[in-house]
Order: structure tokens, then C-alpha cells, then sequence
């Protein structure tokens, strides 16, 4: 079967935000008396607003303030990024590629929408893609298949003729749950073992998907 659609993940897989975000959660839990470690934030990468909230509330509690640390996150790195957005190395070209063939595009963040916008408008490159599913769009979020899974159905695909390019454990595992062709690129997470078992390939940067638009999945 040959790819017939490409799944983006967003955050630190087009877009270099992860660190940028991992220090403003630290700074703005440093406001609400929370030592807010990199361990702590790797539980958010991947999650969208339900699923980053239950994971602090397991970490730190149920009292813990997540949706006003959030909203302050969020307004933060809207901010931050509303003049530069930085993308990651080999993006453009990768896009050109995949428009080349004619594939569909979707980019698939568990982000909110509203910043997933703003992200792709300021780095210039909204007009690839056909369409956007977001974290606000789905109930569960990764590592859950449905957001994948939405994405293929509104590309009108089949989960098992998409690419998924992810960058994160938990965005890996959802694309994988969805039956989906699943790169991971590494960014802030390395690799492992699960990673290596889920993957169809495991490449060091998006140049290096290239090649792979043209291989049988």
C-alpha cells in the first residue's frame, strides 16, 4: 500500500516550542508554590487540556490550579511566538515534497486550535495543509487513537494509509493505536525500546522522511 495522506504532529515535531514551553510551565507553576520539574511537563506532551489536567492532578493533586496555569501558559507562548515561530530543520522541504505527490496534509495537535492557527500563519505555512484537527476537537486525547483517527476520516483515508510524523511517546502511541504508518522524529524525548516496537521507522530529522514518502507501507 503506498502512503496516501501525511499526518503532522505540531509542537516539537514542525515546530520547535517544546523547550520554550517546558520553561514557561516551570516560571508560571513557580507562581502557584509548584516546583514543576522537565519529568512534570513530559506528562503533558502529546495531551490536550482534559488529559494534561488529569495528569497533574495525579502528580500533584486534586486541588492543583491546572486550568488557570494553562490559560496563563497558553497566553504566554501565544505571545512569545506571535512574531517568530521557529521550525524545525528540513520542514519546508519535507512539505514541498509532500505537496509535490499530491498527498493531503493535516496537521494534528493536541494544542487548541486558536494557537494551532496563529503557529502555522506566523511560520508561513497554514496553506499546506487541507485540514486541522486540535486537542479541543476530541474528547480523549493522545496517546488515545481518535484524533488519528478523525484526521484519516476527514481526509477521507483509511488510518492505515497515513503517515503519522510525531515526535512525543504519547503522540506516537496514538498514532500507532490508530493503525497508522508512525515516524517518530526525536526532539526533547529520545527514543526507547516501546518507541522502536511502534514504529514503522525512527529517522533524526523531517529531511530524512523524504525518502520514505515513496515506500509501500
Amino acid at each position: 500500500m503506498q502512503i496516501q495522506a501525511v499526518l503532522f504532529d505540531m509542537d516539537g515535531l514542525m515546530i520547535d516550542t517544546e523547550r520554550l514551553s517546558d520553561k514557561v510551565w516551570c516560571e508560571i507553576g513557580a507562581r502557584y508554590g509548584l516546583h514543576i520539574t522537565p519529568a512534570d511537563t513530559a506528562l503533558l506532551r502529546g495531551r490536550n487540556r482534559a488529559g494534561g489536567r488529569a495528569a497533574f492532578q495525579k502528580r500533584f493533586g486534586p486541588d492543583v490550579p491546572y486550568d488557570v496555569m494553562c490559560d496563563a501558559v497558553v497566553g504566554r507562548l501565544t505571545a512569545m511566538l506571535a512574531r517568530n515561530v521557529p521550525v524545525m530543520p528540513g520542514l519546508l522541504e519535507l512539505l514541498e515534497q509532500v505537496r509535490s505527490r499530491n498527498l493531503p496534509m493535516a496537521v494534528v495537535s493536541s494544542t487548541h486550535r486558536s494557537l494551532v492557527e496563529s503557529n502555522l500563519r506566523v511560520a508561513g505555512i497554514r496553506d499546506y495543509f487541507t485540514a486541522l484537527v486540535c486537542g479541543d476537537m476530541v474528547s480523549r486525547s493522545k496517546p488515545a487513537p481518535d484524533i488519528y483517527l478523525t484526521a484519516a476520516q476527514t481526509l477521507h483515508t483509511q488510518p492505515a494509509a497515513c503517515l503519522v510524523l510525531e515526535d512525543s511517546y504519547n503522540g506516537v502511541r496514538a498514532g500507532a493505536a490508530a493503525g497508522c504508518a508512525t515516524v517518530m522524529v526525536p526532539n526533547v524525548d529520545p527514543a526507547t525500546p516501546e518507541m522502536e516496537n511502534l514504529c514503522w521507522h525512527i529517522v533524526p530529522d523531517l529531511a530524512k522522511v523524504i525518502p520514505l514518502l515513496d515506500q509501500p507501507i
